[in-house]
């Protein structure tokens, strides 16, 4: 009994330390993050080991920002309903062969390629996949979630 109880603690011990970590954020993404989203309210960085991920609100937006681990910014994702997605993409997706699928989100991405694009995620059962739009309607890519 005492040596699940030590194993108990020991586990409990390490996960609040694992969330205590303060995430160090590359000055490059800071200054980025700054400028880019100046009066960004509730910012929270997190690092996932292959970006770093930035939650937070932007003129009463949810916004997600990511970046590279080198600090330069890679996409910024603006969540919002599906029906306030342009007309023309809204047709797309139901006519699409996703257009029974539960919706989960949907977000305009904002990269530094250039032109944004509108993704929509859905799920139907243990299957849930990505659809990238342009401003179109057309698709542009998709992505089976993992």
């Amino acid at each position: 009994m005492k040596k699940i109880f030590a194993v108990v603690c020991i586990c409990w011990l390490a996960n609040a330390s694992l969330r205590a970590q303060v995430v160090s954020i590359p000055d490059k993404s800071e200054k980025h993050f700054a400028q880019k989203y100046a009066g960004a309210e509730n910012a929270d960085w997190t690092n996932n080991v292959v970006n770093y991920t930035c939650k937070f609100k932007y003129k009463g937006q949810d916004l997600r920002a990511y970046y590279h681990m080198d600090g330069t910014w890679d996409f910024t994702a603006t969540y919002m309903e599906e029906s306030n997605l342009p007309a023309a993409v809204r047709e797309s997706v139901s006519k699409s062969r996703i257009a029974d699928w539960n919706p989960k989100s949907a977000a305009k991405i904002e990269s530094h390629k250039g032109k944004p694009t509108y993704r929509v995620e859905r799920k139907k059962g243990n299957e849930e996949v990505y659809i990238f739009y342009d401003a179109k309607g057309k698709e542009v890519k998709s992505t089976i979630k993992l």
